[in-house]
């Protein structure tokens, strides 16, 4: 079976009949993360109809200002999610350093939510690696994975000392991109993702569909020196290994 990772189901509108008829058809159990909590309720509603989608919850970084004073609101959210995400810290793109305390302390809440209950994270770390390392360490995360990772390349060991797996996304698609950590990572610690709909619009200028995660999937066995399908075995089994209890699907 399929994973796509990460990605974002709840952003579907006009096209979201023809992506969970690709989702179907295609068989890709699909972790659908959240960045707050109407994404979350969205995606749970969305998740009903489609068997394949496991809805995640999370406060991504960008939101974290909007919940700082509210943190037990959170917890009935925290306790049902089968994986927080997504969640993380962002110096990147969050321009104003005022908004960091924010970030950290809503991060660190659901890290320690992570780590009271074993939950897996579904992370974001732009700018923010070496602090996000950490937390994942303070907090003994159980096998956080590392979405759309672009940090420095040398902390990679160092996250995968921390138990870390790493999702390869359609920047692998992008022909002016010449390196992919996609050639230095254990294939045992690989997932894919598409960061559906709007990752590939990012890249590409158009919307981002399900589908896309085959054309990874077959990038990343050409880089691999593999074909598809013994690929698609071994993703499967990285899944299997993050330890994540997420509803029963349609065989």
């Amino acid at each position: 079976m399929l994973v796509d990772a990460h990605a974002h189901i709840d952003w579907y509108t006009d096209a979201l009949p023809e992506a969970l008829e690709q989702i179907e058809r295609h068989r890709i159990l699909t972790m659908a993360v959240a960045m707050d909590v109407p994404a979350y309720l969205k995606t749970r509603e969305i998740a009903e109809a489609c068997p394949y989608i496991v809805p995640a919850f999370g406060i991504h970084p960008w939101e974290a200002s909007r919940y700082a004073d509210r943190l037990h609101d959170l917890d009935p959210y925290l306790n049902e999610t089968p994986m927080i995400g997504e969640a993380g810290l962002d110096f990147r793109y969050v321009k104003d350093e005022r908004l960091s305390p924010d970030q950290l302390e809503v991060f660190e809440y659901q890290c320690a939510w992570a780590q009271r209950h074993a939950k897996s994270m579904n992370l974001h770390t732009r700018g923010a690696e070496t602090e996000v390392l950490e937390m994942i360490r303070r907090y003994r995360i159980v096998t956080p994975v590392i979405h759309w990772y672009g940090g420095p390349v040398e902390l990679i060991e160092e996250y995968l000392a921390a138990g870390c797996y790493f999702t390869v996304g359609v920047d692998i698609l992008n022909p002016r991109i010449a390196h992919s950590i996609a050639e230095r990572l254990p294939l045992s610690r690989i997932l894919l993702e598409t960061d559906n709909p709007d990752g590939y619009r990012w890249q590409a200028g158009q919307i981002g569909m399900p589908d896309l995660l085959l054309a990874i999937l077959e990038k990343v066995a050409a880089i691999r020196g593999m074909s598809a399908a013994k690929l698609e075995d071994i993703l499967w089994q990285n899944w299997r290994d993050l330890g994540i209890k997420a509803k029963p699907w349609r065989p």
